[in-house]
């Protein structure tokens, strides 16, 4: 399984530039999400096969 709170703080930090979560992955992600600190500096965008993209928001807060 994902480690997608380390995923996460590596988006935040600038270490990395996006989240791609597939679909039979949202789950767990959201799991990890729901808890995290900053879960407002990430902003999702859903792709058509199911698929959601994340980043760190530009101006910091959705």
């Amino acid at each position: 399984m994902r480690d997608f709170l380390a995923e996460m703080d590596a988006l935040i930090n600038n270490e990395q530039t996006e989240i791609e979560v597939a679909q039979p992955e949202f789950l767990d992600f959201q799991k990890v999400w729901v808890n995290y600190d900053h879960r407002k500096e990430i902003v999702g965008e859903a792709q058509r096969n199911g698929a959601v993209i994340y980043r760190k928001s530009e101006s910091g807060i959705v």
